[in-house]
């Protein structure tokens, strides 16, 4: 039964079903003849059928491509020294294992940006421990082992594949939207606490921050990213 026959009064069904004119009687002939029409049914479907179909074909792609079961497998095979001794270049401008490197060396890989859908910066470092990032509507402040003197993260290096980004007038740090790199183009994001001014001069009086990008090489083919 339709939904308008049945939000009628009952009374109002009932004195056309006295006239013998059924339920239907109390219908408006135009609403009749939408729901017998059988082409508005067909352009309903056909709207539905391409969605249908897009979504049979992407399901398979990215349960392919953020398979657990493999990233787990991959993860139990690896030895202890793997597992630990993940490489690192910030500490000492060279490539080392972050058990040899002479400081404290935090690492977020492409993995983890991925699984737990960092979208800027300011939220990679948030999830390292004794990092915090304030937010005052205007600017993204960072905070280190518990200072915060929001002085637009002058304290901190930032480094972009090793070269200093640091604005010229203030010395401040982005770490919000404005930065140039986007995060699906980020291999991996390494800080460095403590002072590091010996090696790498101003600025890195709280720590060092090295933002390393993907190489086309390690790229198989195209790689599309969205929000919503």
């Amino acid at each position: 039964m339709p939904i308008s026959a049945i939000c009628r009064p009952a009374r109002t069904l009932a004195r056309a079903d006295a006239h013998g004119g059924g339920w239907q009687a109390a219908v408006p002939p135009e609403t009749r003849r939408r729901a017998a029409c059988p082409g508005a049914r067909r352009r309903a479907s056909r709207r539905l059928l391409p969605a249908a179909l897009l979504l049979c074909v992407c399901l398979p792609v990215v349960a392919a491509l953020d398979d657990p079961a493999e990233e787990i497998d991959s993860i139990l095979d690896m030895d202890i020294e793997n597992l630990v001794g993940v490489k690192v270049t910030t500490a000492s401008k060279v490539q080392e294992s972050a058990l040899d490197a002479p400081a404290s060396v935090f690492v977020v890989t492409a993995r983890d940006i991925r699984n737990f859908g960092y979208r800027t910066l300011g939220d990679i470092l948030r999830s390292m421990p004794g990092l915090h990032v304030s937010n005052d509507r205007t600017y993204q402040h960072m905070g280190v082992r518990g200072l915060n003197r929001k002085d637009y993260n002058a304290r901190v290096l930032l480094l972009v594949n090793g070269q200093r980004m640091n604005e010229n007038m203030y010395d401040a740090a982005v770490i919000d939207r404005t930065l140039m790199v986007d995060v699906d183009a980020i291999e991996r994001v390494e800080f460095v606490a403590g002072p590091g001014s010996s090696i790498y001069g101003n600025n890195a009086m709280l720590g060092v921050i090295n933002v390393i990008t993907r190489k086309g090489k390690s790229i198989d083919g195209v790689r599309v990213a969205g929000e919503i």
